[in-house]
């Protein structure tokens, strides 16, 4: 069975054959660096990382950019508020944002350009675009004329003539010649402004991407990732930037846009107030826990966020630790009946990823690999064939288990060898008591026939 993506340019499922054999090229919009990242962010950065360590584990060699949107009108408003500057304020946020992907476990992108270093490279793209007679320039800046694209809206399927098309905050109320025409460069002569051909100033959201992902990966590449919400105007407007400057067709081969989180089913945003940042829920919740959270629904699937939900996967991730160890420890017997069905189990685990990323799918099947293991073991079947598989796919969620038991201090373990004589003697109310005094000092005692077990509740 061939990769298959549902893509959004098309709205359908289509297989995957990247640009040039095995080699592929991938685009995924960054953060905009004025504040920390929220657990939106967060499971977009996640879900992308999932599908790139998916491919690698394919066979696929990936180029895989992230953008810093460090110059932005969402920036100057804060930077304001702060009393700073906006290069202290990027610079402060990209550090945290680094931070913030090296806790949740996702492997570096082999670039991380900053829009604030690609001055030069966007202001080429707006002539290119001015040479073409897709952009003009008026008294407040310069804007993409976008009854000249044909095209326009073939991403998010939207009618141009009932839709504005602007950046987020100061938008449309400037000097443009209709109101879906976005802008490309803004004039500002105050602050925050670098020189260009039409007068000092900055540039406009869209057109970041549009040089940077270029310059990186070329005029056509094959994937651009981004949360839903980013679709339509960053998006679309994104095409009709890279394709009327570079008249390569298609810019992106695949697009592939995530689900959002929701809080009562409202997008958590930072706009609606009622967002959780990455270092707050990381006080509480570790990486395996998150990474856990995400990927138990299809990435392009909306996500409910609520405390439950987190402490649920929390509980499911110890379970899956607590497997591992145990797996790891036990001896037995090569099960060739046993070793078929890892096969098996394996063989379905890629038919579920490579149906457009379904890893709801794909963890049943580790949850099967979990359960046939248990039952193993009782049998003294050698599951190590089964660690390494566990240990293989749940990387592919960007999940570290380790393979080494927490240490405990000598006054727990002491406690567990009294309880263990005291059920050989058969005192059974000793060892009950013991299990309760274990269990208030936040260990869990497991009986097994290879012996007991303990784990952290």
């Amino acid at each position: 069975m061939a990769l298959k993506v549902v893509n959004t340019l098309t709205r359908k499922k289509e297989t995957f054959k990247p640009i040039s054999g095995k080699n592929v090229s991938m685009y995924v919009c960054g953060p905009t660096v004025y504040g920390p990242g929220h657990l939106g962010h967060a499971r977009t950065y996640s879900n992308f990382d999932t599908i790139r360590r998916y491919l690698e584990f394919s066979g696929y060699k990936l180029k895989f950019v992230m953008n810093i949107t460090d110059v932005h009108d969402d920036m100057i408003v804060q930077a304001e508020k702060d009393k700073t500057t906006m290069k202290a304020l990027g610079d402060r946020y990209s550090r945290e944002f680094f931070n913030e992907l090296n806790e949740l476990n996702i492997k570096p992108a082999s670039k991380y350009p900053a829009v604030s270093n690609h001055i030069k490279e966007i202001v080429a793209m707006i002539k290119k675009l001015e040479e073409k007679g897709y952009a003009y320039s008026s008294d407040d800046g310069v804007y993409f004329r976008v009854s000249k694209f044909k095209l326009y809206g073939k991403l998010s399927k939207i009618q141009i003539s009932k839709e504005k098309t602007g950046t987020r905050v100061r938008t449309d109320k400037y000097d443009k010649e209709t109101v879906q025409d976005f802008a490309l460069w803004k004039k500002d002569s105050i602050a925050n402004f670098w020189e260009s051909p039409w007068g000092n100033g900055r540039p406009g959201w869209h057109i970041e991407c549009s040089a940077m992902s270029t310059k990186y990966l070329g005029d056509s590449f094959d994937i651009h990732g981004g949360a839903k919400d980013l679709i339509f105007p960053h998006h679309e407007n994104e095409i009709a930037q890279s394709e009327g400057a570079t008249e390569k067709k298609p810019f992106v081969k695949y697009w592939l846009h995530a689900g959002l989180i929701t809080v009562d089913g409202q997008k958590m945003s930072k706009s609606l107030g009622n967002f959780t940042t990455i270092p707050d829920v990381m006080k509480n919740y570790n990486a395996n826990t998150l990474r856990y959270f995400f990927s138990q629904s299809h990435y392009q699937s909306p996500l409910d966020y609520n405390t439950k939900t987190l402490q649920d996967s929390k509980i499911a991730v110890d379970r899956l630790q607590d497997f591992m160890l145990r797996a790891k420890e036990s001896k037995g017997k090569k099960n060739s009946k046993f070793e078929s069905e890892i096969k098996k189990i394996k063989q379905n685990f890629i038919n579920a990823m490579d149906n457009n990323f379904n890893t709801p799918r794909a963890w049943a099947e580790i949850y099967k690999l979990v359960s046939l293991s248990n039952k193993s073991m009782e049998e003294n079947v050698d599951v190590k064939s089964a660690v390494k598989l566990f240990l293989e796919l749940t990387d592919i969620f960007g999940m570290n288990f380790s393979a080494k038991a927490e240490k405990i201090d000598n006054q727990i373990l002491k406690l567990i060898k009294e309880r263990e004589t005291a059920r050989k003697n058969k005192d059974f109310k000793t060892a009950d008591g013991i299990r309760e005094k274990l269990k208030h000092k936040g260990i869990m005692l497991e009986d097994s026939p290879t012996g007991v077990r303990w784990r952290k509740l």
